[in-house]
């Protein structure tokens, strides 16, 4: 049984930790670049609609959800890093820098396919708010 003064051993950061960790944050700096370029286009499609009075919210909503990957990239970085490094939890570390990222992008391309499919290209079509 363990008395519970002992602490347990630190976590060892082994080489292959460490190089899945800079593959990850380069994952996610990566995705967060390019997702900050299409900031512009996104702001472009949606001005007509957010510039009137009255906001239409789906398309706040679309708009939002689309121009969020810097922010998710930028706080999978921040949390992993602080898992990896102070906290002493690699594999968390890894797991928050690089599924974040990567769960967005395959969510933006999953509501691209929708819209194209279903909804000929209206980011909007069949919600009523």
């Amino acid at each position: 049984m363990r008395d519970l003064a002992d602490e347990p051993a630190p976590k060892t950061y082994t080489v292959l930790t460490v190089i899945l960790m800079a593959l990850a944050t380069l994952v996610a700096v990566a995705i967060g670049f390019v997702s900050f370029g299409l900031y512009l286009p996104n702001l472009m499609t949606f001005s007509q609609v957010l510039s009137q009075d009255t906001v239409d919210k789906a398309a706040l909503a679309a708009f939002l959800f689309l121009s969020a990957g810097p922010v998710i990239a930028a706080a999978g970085l921040i949390l992993g890093w602080i898992s990896f490094g102070l906290f002493r939890a690699p594999k968390t570390g890894i797991r928050l820098v690089f599924f974040p990222p990567v769960i967005w992008v395959v969510a933006v391309l999953a509501y691209f396919a929708l819209i194209m499919s279903l909804c000929d290209g209206s980011f909007t079509c069949g919600v009523s708010l």
